[in-house]
């Protein structure tokens, strides 16, 4: 086992012994994670005091046989691979070694503190939290869904953010796009947008491009150079998502798109080589409707444009979902 590990029973897990009996319960106080272990005599118990986070594996060994252990030093190494394969356990050296400063390890506590819930020994909280100030992503659409995708990206710690939009922020926005208030009325969404984010988040950058995609090729060039899209916008209705569709598959960069109609909600995930992408789904849905063609033709032809019906409480729910 690596040299130098200080194994920290996450914070998240609670134990206690369980009345007149011979075991304990651990993670009763996160959902779907509860579990009980024999401990007759309390020796697990007193092992997982003693993994606090400041001691190093020779020195919970130590002080476990103070305790009164007959285990070798082999079984305590054992029983930390057991524990960390059950998602128990972390490292508390790898905070030491994180690139994150102490601004952002108290700007993201919480963030840490959720991410424990996937994390290992060998896989830490401050990797998964750095891997996200690293990353690009690209909203297409700094409207209702985009301006909440935009702001949960920033309270996520997402190092760039990319806003692609070619509209003005107009009075009827207010009720729904968090990101605008009435001293922004007539100026361009990524302008204000851009605004926003960098009063609330002085460390993130933000690229802001004025743009309206009307083909592949746009699409190809709005999102270059990112590791994932949010598709947030729908006009050219029905092309849209097909162009970024394209691009993104071209590009081998993951999306995610979807929207609220009227009382309905849906998004999905399209990521290059392991699932169908839109195209896919238009050939299924296709032979399954052989009216669906000229419905969208028709729809399309007419000029017809659905009116908003977007009210802030159901694009929570499905940023949320997101």
């Amino acid at each position: 086992m690596q040299h130098g590990i200080r194994p920290l029973l996450k914070k998240l897990y609670f134990v206690r012994r369980v009345k007149h009996g011979t075991a304990i319960r651990i993670g009763e106080t996160v959902p779907g994670r509860a579990m009980e272990m024999e401990d007759e005599d309390g020796t697990l118990a007193r092992l997982l005091t003693l993994m606090d986070g400041t001691r190093t594996i020779d020195q919970i060994y130590e002080g476990w046989k103070r305790e009164g252990a007959e285990e070798t030093k082999q079984d305590l190494e054992d029983i930390i691979v057991e524990l960390d394969e059950l998602g128990l356990l972390d490292d508390a050296s790898a905070a030491e070694r994180s690139g994150l400063d102490s601004i952002d390890q108290e700007r993201y506590k919480a963030n840490l503190h959720y991410f424990s819930l996937y994390s290992r020994i060998g896989s830490s909280v401050f990797e998964m939290q750095e891997k996200l100030l690293r990353a690009r992503i690209t909203v297409i659409g700094a409207g209702t869904l985009g301006s909440g995708v935009l702001f949960n990206l920033a309270c996520l710690g997402v190092g760039t953010v990319r806003i692609v939009d070619f509209d003005t922020v107009e009075r009827s926005n207010l009720n729904r796009q968090m990101l605008y208030n009435e001293a922004d009325l007539g100026k361009r969404k990524t302008e204000a947008a851009a605004e926003f984010l960098r009063r609330f988040h002085s460390r993130l950058k933000v690229e802001a491009i004025d743009m309206r995609i009307m083909s592949a090729e746009s699409a190809k060039q709005a999102i270059a150079g990112s590791d994932a899209v949010v598709l947030a916008a729908d006009q050219p209705h029905v092309h849209l998502e097909r162009w970024v569709n394209q691009a993104c598959c071209a590009l081998n960069i993951p999306f995610i798109t979807g929207g609220v109609h009227i009382s309905e909600a849906q998004f999905y995930t399209v990521i290059p080589g392991f699932t169908g992408c839109i195209a896919c789904n238009d050939l299924i849905q296709n032979k399954l409707d052989a009216s669906r063609q000229s419905f969208l033709h028709d729809v399309l032809e007419s000029g017809f444009r659905l009116p908003s019906t977007a009210i802030a409480a159901h694009y929570m729910l499905l940023i949320g979902a997101i």
